[in-house]
C-alpha cells in the first residue's frame, strides 16, 4: 500500500496555515512584548528629561534662594530680639493694664499660663494671658482694640462678654479676654536660634498653647 499523495493545492494550504501560525506567534510572543518595553522606557525617559529640567531648573536658583534663605534668617534673629523676655512677663502685664486704664475700664483679674508651643523657633514660648476686663461696652471695646495693637506680638484668642446687671441703658459689662503672647527664652534657645539661623516656622501655621505647666493668678485694683 503506497501513501497517498497530497496535490498541490493541499500543500499550499498547509504551508499557508502553517506561515499565519508563525507569524501570529511571533507578533503575540515577540513584536508586542518589545513594543510596549520601548512605550514603557519611553515613557522612562520622558520622567527623566522633566527631573533633569527640574533639577537644572533649581540649580540656576540656587544662588538666589541662598540671598532669601539668609534674608529670611536675618528676618528671623530681628523677630527674636524684637519679642518680650519671658524672664520679664510682668512687662507685659504693665503694658495691658495700662491700655485697659487709658480706656476708662477696670483690669478686674488675670490668669497666666505657660508651655511649650509647636512650629516655633526655638526657644519661642507662647503664654496664656486670660484677663477680666470691667467697663462700659465702648470702654471695653476700646480696651480690646488697645490690646490687639500694643507693641507686643500678641493673639486674641477669645472675647466674652457678660451684664451682670442692666440697669442703665448704658450698663457695665465684665469681658473675659483670652491672649496668647509670644516669648523669648534664651536659656531654652538652640544656639542657632539665637545666630538667627534657626529653621523658620510654616507658613500659615497657627501655633496653639500647650498645655499649662505653671499658673499664676491674682487681682489687680
Amino acid at each position: 500500500m503506497t501513501a497517498s499523495k497530497l496535490d498541490a493545492r493541499s500543500i499550499f494550504l498547509i504551508a499557508f496555515v502553517t506561515c499565519l501560525a508563525l507569524v501570529a506567534a511571533w507578533y503575540y510572543l515577540r513584536f508586542q512584548p518589545r513594543q510596549a518595553q520601548i512605550v514603557q522606557l519611553q515613557s522612562e525617559v520622558e520622567t527623566a528629561q522633566a527631573q533633569a529640567d527640574l533639577y537644572r531648573s533649581a540649580s540656576v536658583r540656587l544662588p538666589e534662594l541662598k540671598t532669601r534663605v539668609a534674608a529670611l534668617q536675618l528676618e528671623q534673629s530681628q523677630f527674636l530680639r524684637a519679642l518680650p523676655n519671658a524672664a520679664q512677663f510682668g512687662t507685659v502685664l504693665d503694658e495691658v493694664r495700662r491700655n485697659v486704664t487709658a480706656a476708662g475700664a477696670q483690669l478686674s483679674s488675670f490668669n497666666v499660663q505657660t508651655g511649650a508651643g509647636t512650629n516655633l523657633p526655638s526657644g519661642v514660648r507662647p503664654i496664656s494671658l486670660t484677663v477680666g476686663v470691667s467697663g462700659q461696652f465702648t470702654q471695653v471695646f476700646q480696651a480690646l482694640r488697645s490690646i490687639e495693637t500694643m507693641n507686643r506680638f500678641t493673639n486674641v484668642t477669645t472675647v466674652g462678654i457678660q451684664v451682670p446687671q442692666a440697669s442703665s441703658f448704658n450698663p457695665s459689662l465684665e469681658s473675659t479676654m483670652g491672649l496668647t503672647v509670644y516669648t523669648f527664652d534664651p536659656s531654652q534657645a538652640a544656639p542657632a536660634a539665637t545666630n538667627g539661623t534657626s529653621e523658620a516656622p510654616a507658613a500659615g501655621a497657627a501655633p496653639a498653647p500647650a498645655p499649662a505647666t505653671d499658673t499664676t493668678s491674682g487681682g489687680v485694683r
